[in-house]
């Protein structure tokens, strides 16, 4: 993902997010196990990319509603 933003640290945060959400999603596929192992570690790998980067549009005073949204998506009830 391409991530390009007009707040220069919430971009940088945004990038280093994207990054370790892509380690992570590689680890657990090539850690490999039943699909429903996989799924489980990709959608962790997903949770702590929106926190990460609703956390830093709220410390960078940038809207981060949708990011709630995407939490809410992946069943954290927004948390």
């Amino acid at each position: 993902m391409i991530i390009q933003h007009s707040s220069k640290p919430h971009e940088a945060a945004c990038i280093a997010a994207e990054g370790t959400r892509q380690q992570e999603v590689a680890a657990a596929i090539a850690a490999g196990g039943g699909s429903a192992t996989v799924a489980a570690a990709v959608r962790t790998a997903e949770i702590k990319f929106y926190r990460a980067i609703r956390d830093s549009a709220i410390a960078n005073g940038q809207q981060s509603a949708q990011f709630y949204q995407a939490l809410r998506d992946l069943g954290t009830g927004g948390a």
